[in-house]
């Protein structure tokens, strides 16, 4: 009797540890799957999200274009001349040899103009 208890405990044994790996692998399949399903409705809502910055990105840029096009308007040389005449102000159009045409990068002149005066205003300092 004792060894039939014995093969029956080491029966009871192999199938507890089976049954023990069966739920473990069980459990972190399942956890992947929790974790696979998470990641998916991250990326979707990711996905919205830079969908949704993208759609105003669009419209900020319609809204600049339409402001450029107002700017353009404003500042034609009909509109500032119908201007003129109808606040009464009194001025002339600029002649041509007036008029400064710049055909260089602007950026690069700008900063050449503020390093230089940063040059000489440590000259002039003595720092």
């Amino acid at each position: 009797m004792n060894r039939k208890s014995n093969n029956s405990r080491k029966a009871n044994r192999i199938l507890n540890r089976l049954i023990l790996y069966s739920l473990t692998s069980l459990a972190l399949v399942g956890g992947f799957g929790v974790l696979t399903v998470w990641m998916r409705h991250q990326t979707s809502q990711t996905a919205n999200r830079l969908h949704a910055i993208e759609q105003k990105i669009v419209e900020e840029r319609r809204s600049l274009s339409q402001l450029d096009v107002q700017l353009a308007i404003a500042m034609s040389t009909d509109r500032l001349m119908d201007l003129n005449r109808k606040l009464n102000l009194d001025l002339r159009e600029p002649v041509y040899t007036q008029i400064v045409h710049v055909t260089e990068n602007v950026e690069s002149r700008l900063y050449e103009k503020s390093a230089n005066s940063v040059f000489t205003a440590s000259l002039s300092t003595g720092n």
